[in-house]
């Protein structure tokens, strides 16, 4: 099998979470952790979803993850110290009903003021890059899905760094 091969990702998996800390590190860890098992060298790549790349449940994709392995993803985060200031992150993912046809996968970072807010923009930003790359009006996809996860949080007013953190995790 040749090493380009070995790189397509055959499956990916949206997971988010949110997380506190004094320290801004530490605040991106628990993150992760509220995210999932993340025991992961993550490496952050751009945005095409491969044709046959399958989408998974989360529980599925670590199953097929080793702690330690390299793993890319698509990663959106915000974080901030900023008293009572909310943060939000969200990976988006649209996909044509054409099955040879790549997907694309959107990053949202901002202020939304809520996880579903953040949602919304990170579907809408994957359909228009989608149509963009595609060189096609978003309003003649032939969409078989879109889909997003995210999450934000709220700076409670203290010294403490959060951090909102969305990421849409491939298997190779």
């Amino acid at each position: 099998m040749s090493t380009q091969n070995k790189l397509l990702p055959k499956y990916a998996f949206f997971i988010a979470g949110t997380g506190k800390h004094k320290d801004r590190l530490q605040a991106f860890d628990r993150a992760l952790l509220a995210a999932g098992p993340v025991a992961h060298n993550l490496v952050s790549v751009s945005s095409i979803l491969p044709a046959e790349c399958k989408i998974i449940p989360a529980g599925k994709g670590f199953r097929l993850l080793t702690p330690g392995q390299i793993t890319f993803c698509v990663m959106a985060r915000q974080d901030t110290n900023q008293k009572r200031r909310i943060v939000s992150a969200a990976v988006g993912v649209a996909k044509t009903k054409a099955s040879k046809e790549f997907g694309y996968i959107s990053e949202y970072h901002g202020n939304a003021s809520s996880k579903y807010t953040a949602e919304g923009a990170a579907k809408r930003l994957a359909v228009e890059m989608l149509a963009k790359k595609l060189a096609i009006p978003p309003s003649q996809l032939n969409l078989k899905f879109t889909k997003a996860v995210a999450a934000s949080i709220k700076q409670p007013g203290d010294d403490k760094w959060v951090c909102a953190l969305a990421l849409c995790v491939f298997v190779t």
